[in-house]
């Protein structure tokens, strides 16, 4: 092989970091706080809010290797490239420059560090969409022209090519530009003519410059700022440059396929199924080793079907009566965990639930294959097709596939159908957000409902529409159904912004039902409600009544939420605004964007700003005014959320301003007392705030205090004193303090090498980050070797063309070692002692480095 995988990774990250990018850790492909995504389809996908300016970036430039798993591809699976999962490799521009830094980086990494002959390479360019006003992408044509690119290897396109994203169903987006290889094999393209996509294969997004925002109505708006989004699926990108077949030769996969066919005799469509198991076993690896449940729905789903799928090509292709397809999980966990440390982390769990879900299903399998392979008729029935795929998880591509091969017809628009109503049925059942969506497709002429809890708690009301739970309309109710209704009137607030929906109860002389929760939207509130006694009909008068201590306690969090908004800005600054709420009764979550550390000063004085803004008993007053005439006095508004034309602005006095549809209290005295519980941080420049208010602010304390006393009690020191006591206590029980800061450089030993290249056997244990500071110290290389446990880190100076997984990758088998880290530093352990260790280095890298 020409080049690894690895060194493609190595080459990507050291280019883009020597050019200011900052880099970032791969996230889970678990999407976090994100139900548009399935899993994380694309390096960016997981850094999304920095695009929208919801979150700050560490630094406006980044660049990561991201696991990414694409379902719409699992039917591709078998082909040469297609893969369910893949790596991808990733650089962004938050808003640091845009097209033509992009293209130029692009081209500098392609050509001056892969070596790709200019001449091999092609360009495709947005032909413009004058529906969305984007007319033809000039800069980024005559950008390619001005590196090097010929004019005639510039291609362009339109929505369906070069246009991408966004990367669930809303969020950033917009035009790209692409790279492609000449594969050499295939039609030539001539300008203007066709571009033949097999011939040409694209190994780079080069750039989709993110400009325009999608709604969930399909409505396009400006981002705030400009911003560049690249990605490369590293194995593609692997086949590429080495001239391969499939990706499947790559070294990332080649040796999952080569240990398959050991175990699985492949007799017809070998290439086809041996890479369908190579695909879909390691993407089973990957997703269950963040942890994820398997299930009939959502996210676990696609690990059952996956498993699914291959028991079906491993029963037909088995070479002995038993089969298992564990071994092939162990070896992907075991040989690729340099990659994903959660392969080794998660080991067990990822075996314990493979599993529990082969044994479960393996018997189900063979059942259903029977029935196929005893079939004596030339015709399925959509029925049966239905019955194999549902009850006995037979894909329905394989059927397809041995009806051909035995010149079967089946049914397919009977089993269409019926999959369809399936799907319909399942969602009904089992997701509420499908119900609550069913529920408001049928709202269609209902008039919105008059909210009228802002100024009473109860009101009376008639029933406009009753609907069961799934969703079904209904035109009566009777005691122990639970049910949904449509009212024309209600005091009940419902879910929105982060403040959970009142609860409250729904009653008249026969009839009595309890609110569990209000969902609105278009203006219509849903009420979830459980019926006690009685019956009610549509056109029923009723009277409701919201629980007022439950209103009383979202209040006190909501408006505390808004004095603790205004103290986070006089403590840290203007530039602090709200991420994201949670509010409960009398507690709450707030999210805001700091990078720095919060000290317990910072808190101390964040809570008595809160607390004095408390006593001062400000009067609140609600105002509804046009949205520029919000801003001009003063108003916070959430870039998140959107406005009409005319919005509510809650204020108290003139130290809080804010665009908000929630409930408050009348003055900031009802709130009581504020006391912040914890200060954590929740992603990348975003902190967390959770705090107390009233009467759980007050218990918190008490809690507090209570433990304080009983552990000076058991300490027999005054609850002044109390750290210092603890303290003295652990300073005489620790033991020989561990090496976290000097070392005299003097002590160091070097090896005979032409860069310096230092080692030293601690006795005691060792910081990475004192490894690191002493290469640096040094200007080279630095070897730390723990003389107890063979424990060692290697760390390479910034500045060195050099890289300290190389030198680990280089030595590790001649010292039979194990361990992992990055470009700059490597930590692992050894069976070898710590002088053995010593004579391996110097027997390997004196007189090379």
């Amino acid at each position: 092989m020409k080049i690894s995988s690895g060194e493609i990774r190595e080459k990507f990250l050291n280019f883009f970091e020597k050019n200011d990018h900052l880099i970032i850790q791969g996230s889970s492909v678990i999407p976090k706080n994100d139900p548009t995504l399935l899993y994380i389809n694309a390096g960016m996908a997981a850094i999304k809010n920095y695009f929208t300016g919801e979150e700050v970036p560490e630094n406006p430039q980044l660049c990561n290797i991201q696991s990414c798993i694409r379902t719409i591809d699992i039917d591709d699976i078998g082909d040469r490239h297609h893969l369910t999962s893949f790596q991808m490799l990733g650089s962004w521009s938050i808003g640091a420059y845009f097209k033509d830094k992009a293209i130029s980086l692009a081209f500098d990494f392609l050509v001056n560090h892969l070596n790709i002959p200019i001449s091999k390479l092609y360009v495709s360019v947005f032909a413009g969409e004058p529906s969305i006003n984007l007319p033809f992408d000039n800069e980024s044509k005559n950008s390619w022209i001005r590196v090097g690119i010929p004019e005639n290897h510039i291609v362009s396109f339109g929505m369906d090519d070069n246009f991408w994203g966004p990367a669930g169903n809303t969020g950033p987006c917009g035009p790209c530009t692409e790279v492609f290889y000449d594969t050499g094999i295939g039609q030539e393209y001539v300008q203007g003519g066709f571009f033949d996509t097999k011939r040409y294969v694209e190994i780079w997004n080069a750039g989709v410059f993110m400009m325009l925002n999608k709604s969930a109505d399909g409505s396009f708006s400006t981002l705030p700022f400009k911003s560049v989004d690249t990605g490369a699926g590293l194995e593609r990108l692997c086949m590429t440059l080495n001239g391969l077949g499939t990706v499947y030769d790559t070294d990332l996969l080649l040796p999952i396929k080569d240990f398959i066919e050991t175990i699985f005799y492949f007799d017809k469509d070998h290439e086809r199924n041996v890479r369908i198991l190579t695909d879909h076993l390691r993407t089973i690896c990957l997703i269950l080793s963040e942890g994820q449940k398997i299930s009939n729905e959502g996210r676990g789903y696609i690990p059952r079907k996956l498993i699914r799928k291959c028991i079906v090509i491993a029963n037909k292709n088995k070479k002995s009566k038993d089969f298992d397809l564990s071994p092939i999980v162990e070896f992907i966990l075991d040989n690729f965990k340099n990659i994903n440390d959660k392969f080794a982390t998660n080991r067990e769990y990822v075996i314990s639930e493979f599993n529990k879900e082969q044994s479960k299903f393996a018997d189900v399998v063979n059942v259903g294959l029977e029935k196929l392979n005893s079939l004596s008729t030339d015709f399925i029935s959509g029925e049966l097709a239905f019955n194999l795929v549902t009850t006995f998880g037979i894909p329905f591509d394989f059927i397809c596939d041995f009806a051909k091969e035995h010149s079967i017809k089946i049914d397919n628009q009977k089993f269409n159908e019926m999959i369809e109503n399936h799907k319909k049925i399942s969602k009904s059942e089992n997701n509420s957000e499908n119900n609550n969506k069913i529920i408001f497709e049928k709202l269609p002429d209902v008039s919105k409902t008059e909210f009228v809890g802002y100024d009473r708690l109860e009101s009376n009301s008639k029933i406009v529409k009753i609907f069961s739970e799934r969703g079904k309309e209904i035109n009566n109710c009777g005691a122990g159904d639970d049910i949904v209704l449509v009212l024309d009137i209600t005091p009940i607030y419902a879910r929105c912004g982060g403040q959970e929906s009142d609860k409250g109860i729904i009653f008249n002389d026969s009839f009595y039902a309890r609110v569990s929760y209000a969902e609105k939207k278009y203006g219509i509130v849903l009420h979830y409600c459980s019926v006690e006694k009685g019956n009610a009909s549509i056109g029923d008068n009723i009277r409701i009544e919201v629980n007022k201590e439950r209103r009383t306690c979202m209040s006190n969090a909501h408006s505390a939420t808004h004095l603790l908004q205004t103290a986070l800005k006089k403590v840290f600054g203007k530039d602090v605004h709200q991420q994201g709420s949670k509010l409960g009764e009398n507690s709450l979550h707030f999210d805001f964007n700091y990078s720095d550390k919060i000290t317990r000063e910072n808190i101390c004085n964040i809570e008595s700003i809160v607390n004095n803004l408390i006593c001062l008993n400000i009067k609140s007053s609600v105002e509804e005014l046009s949205l520029n005439d919000a801003i001009k006095k003063g108003a916070i508004a959430l870039f998140s959320e959107k406005y009409g034309p005319t919005v509510r602005m809650v204020s108290f006095g003139e130290v809080s301003k804010e665009l908000c549809g929630g409930t408050h209290v009348p003055r900031t005295g009802q709130i009581g007392t504020f006391i912040i519980s914890s200060c954590e941080s929740v992603g990348k420049g975003i902190k967390r705030i959770s705090a107390f208010t009233s009467s759980k602010a007050i218990n918190y304390v008490q809690n507090i205090i209570t433990k304080s006393l009983q552990s000076s009690e058991l300490l027999r020191t005054k609850i002044d004193n109390l750290p210092n006591e603890i303290l003295l206590r652990l300073s005489s029980s620790q033991k020989k303090p561990k090496v976290t800061k000097e070392l005299d450089l003097s002590n160091l030993k070097f090896l005979n090498t032409k860069i310096p290249f230092a080692y030293y056997i601690f006795d005691e244990e060792f910081s990475n980050g004192l490894v690191k500071d002493i290469a640096n110290n040094i200007k080279g290389v630095f070897l730390a070797i723990s003389s107890s446990k063979s424990r060692f880190s290697i760390s390479v100076c910034k500045k060195l063309d050099l890289s300290a997984k190389d030198i680990f990758n280089k030595i590790a088998q001649d010292i039979s070692a194990k361990g992992g880290g990055n470009l700059e530093i490597v930590s692992g352990g050894s069976n070898l002692n710590a002088n053995e260790i010593i004579k391996c280095f110097k027997k390997r890298f004196e007189n090379e480095l």
